[in-house]
Order: structure tokens, then C-alpha cells, then sequence
């Protein structure tokens, strides 16, 4: 796949700039909550596109996106797509930790050829942040609830970087972790992980920033199985 192209006339960022982009995600032993807006961008031209479901069930895991998730190559049919690669990643037998790192050493692949293609002022506004996959879910005879979160960076220097933690694990050494997206300092997540998780996304949606926006998506998911307290029309197709 080349995509070291002059011009990429379209690329979608879906959930607009860094700071302009919303995800919260709480697991606990007990569950795991996950809410995002449904807000997508042009990253080139900065418009609103159709709202898309971040929140997706894909084999046996959960996955959400937030960040540079798709573009798309006018003059040829190349084109890098996150959600594609994890789709089909997770629909493969293994392990949940070991599709994850599979998933971060495709991904990170692609994206360097993407950031290539892509006119460096565009990435100088998004202070750093590049992309963020959540995979959460239970692997088949192990009742642990597991929350993945790949993280894709942009140093300054230009340097793709990429980071996977894993839950249980050295990620979350207490069995609970919270996470926003863009990372915020100081945060503590409420022991209501379904309040919490809402109240934070809506307030983002509430800003009225261009990049935020659409109806909340909010899924919990448990040892039974995935319940969706918030379920837009575009997640139920």
C-alpha cells in the first residue's frame, strides 16, 4: 500500500482537533462504561460530515475510536481506515491483548505513511494527538473484564509514537482505570461510572464547539454482556 502521495484531497478526522474531541472510559472490576460524541470532521476542510457510530461491537470485543480514524486518497484507491484494520483483527481467534498488538504495529505502520501524505500544519493543531482505540471486552473462559487503549502520538520532531496499555496489567495496577480523550490533568472519574462518563462527553457536546456535537453513544458493559444506556439511531443499524 503506497500511500506517500502529494495530495490527499480528503481525510476525515473523526471527532475533529484534540482538543476539540470527546471520549470517557471507566473499568472496574465490575464493568466497564464507555461515551463518546458522534461528531465527525473534515480534517482538511474542517466541515462537518455524517455522524458515525464510534462505538462498535466487533467480534468479541468492544471498540472505540477518537482521532485521525480515516483518509482517503482522490487519485488512487488507497486509503488508511482504523476501524477496517480493527474490525478485521478482532473477528481473527486470539487472545484480546495479542490482537491489540497486532492492531498497534498495523496501525502504526499506516499512520506514518498517512502522516507523509498529510500537509504538516495539519497536525501541528492538533497538539500531538494523533488517534486513540479503546478494546475492551472478556476473552472465551477468563471472566476479566480487559480495557486496551492504544494511543498514537505525534512528537515534535515529527516522530510517530505509539503506547499500549493493558487492564489488569501494568497499565492499571489497581484493576480500575479512567480514560478522556484529550487527556485531561487531575482527573478523577465519580464512583457512578454511568454518570460520570455521561456527564463528562455531554459537557463536552454542550461547549457548542463545531468539531463536538451529534448524539452521545454510552455503552456499559458487564460479566452478561454489552447493555447500551444511550443508543443513537446511527449505532443501532
Amino acid at each position: 500500500m503506497n500511500l506517500l502521495r502529494p495530495i490527499v484531497a480528503a481525510a476525515l478526522f473523526a471527532a475533529g482537533h484534540a482538543a476539540a474531541t470527546s471520549l470517557a472510559v471507566i473499568r472496574t472490576d465490575k464493568e466497564i462504561v464507555i461515551a463518546a460524541d458522534s461528531r465527525v470532521t473534515g480534517l482538511l476542510s474542517n466541515t462537518s460530515l455524517p455522524d458515525t457510530c464510534k462505538v462498535r461491537q466487533t467480534g468479541n470485543a468492544i471498540a472505540a475510536f477518537v482521532g485521525f480514524v480515516s483518509a482517503y486518497a482522490t487519485r488512487s484507491a488507497e486509503h488508511f481506515d482504523a476501524m477496517e484494520v480493527v474490525d478485521t483483527i478482532l473477528d481473527e481467534p486470539g487472545m484480546l491483548a495479542e490482537k491489540a498488538e497486532k492492531i498497534q504495529a498495523i496501525l502504526r505502520g499506516q499512520l506514518r505513511k498517512m502522516l507523509s501524505a498529510v500537509p504538516p500544519k495539519i497536525f501541528a493543531e492538533l497538539n500531538g494527538f494523533v488517534l486513540g482505540v479503546v478494546i475492551a471486552g472478556q476473552d472465551e473462559d477468563e471472566p476479566i473484564l480487559k480495557l486496551h487503549y492504544l494511543r498514537f502520538t505525534q512528537a515534535p520532531d515529527g516522530t510517530l509514537l505509539s503506547s499500549l496499555t493493558l487492564c489488569p496489567g501494568t497499565g492499571c495496577p489497581k484493576g480500575t482505570a479512567a480514560i478522556v480523550a484529550p487527556p485531561a490533568n487531575n482527573l478523577v472519574a465519580g464512583p457512578d461510572a454511568i454518570r460520570w462518563a455521561r456527564a463528562h462527553v455531554q459537557s463536552q457536546i454542550d461547549r457548542g464547539v463545531p468539531t463536538i456535537g451529534g448524539p452521545l453513544q454510552l455503552v456499559r458493559i458487564t460479566h452478561q454482556g454489552l447493555q447500551w444506556i444511550d443508543q443513537p439511531l446511527i449505532c443501532s443499524k
